[in-house]
This record gives structure tokens, C-alpha cells and sequence, in this order.
């Protein structure tokens, strides 16, 4: 593949979240949704700023799968207190690596 066929298509990948998140609005639930459809394209633009940003992208969307999952189960039986979700131990250990690289920084 050469330099400019890649070009190209992180350009057209960036294009396609840019205007996925725009038509998401300020629908919160909604951008959630488009994110979790494309969690391959935001995942691989993320991996060109590096592995810890790509780690960083996989891990967000880890959690916000979770959340969208409990919150499409939970439906009207959600409480006006909120929603608890609970994270395995995967995905704790994520989190702590994020945290501890992020204070790095």
C-alpha cells in the first residue's frame, strides 16, 4: 500500500467519525450507539497517535459498551438515581494501566 493510498484513507476514516459524531449532535445516547457501530474505524484512527492512544480508544469503548448494554437491559426499570455497572477485573486492570500512564504524563 503505498503513502498516499494510506493518506487517503485515514482521511476518509477521519471524515467518516467526524461526520458520525456530528449527526450524533447532542444526543448522547445516540453518539453512543454510532460509536459502538464504529468502534473498528475510531479504534485504528486512534492507533495512528500511538499505542496509548489506541489503548486508550479501546478501553472507552469497553466502557461504553458496558454502559449502553445496562442501560438498554435496565429499560424503563432504570431509577432516577442512576444505573450501576459492574466491570471485571479486565477491564479494571485497563482502567488502572490508563491511569497510571496518564499520570505520567
Amino acid at each position: 500500500m503505498g503513502i498516499t493510498k494510506l493518506e487517503t484513507d485515514v482521511v476518509n476514516v477521519a471524515k467518516k467519525i467526524k461526520a458520525g459524531i456530528e449527526d450524533a449532535g447532542e444526543d448522547a445516547v445516540k453518539l453512543a450507539v454510532w460509536v459502538q457501530n464504529n468502534s473498528a474505524e475510531v479504534t485504528a484512527l486512534a492507533s495512528l497517535a500511538g499505542p496509548q492512544a489506541a489503548s486508550v480508544a479501546a478501553t472507552g469503548l469497553a466502557l461504553t459498551n458496558l454502559a449502553i448494554n445496562a442501560v438498554k437491559s435496565a429499560g424503563a426499570a432504570v431509577q432516577p438515581n442512576g444505573l450501576n455497572v459492574t466491570l471485571d477485573q479486565a477491564t479494571i486492570a485497563s482502567v488502572k494501566a490508563l491511569i497510571a500512564a496518564i499520570e505520567k504524563i
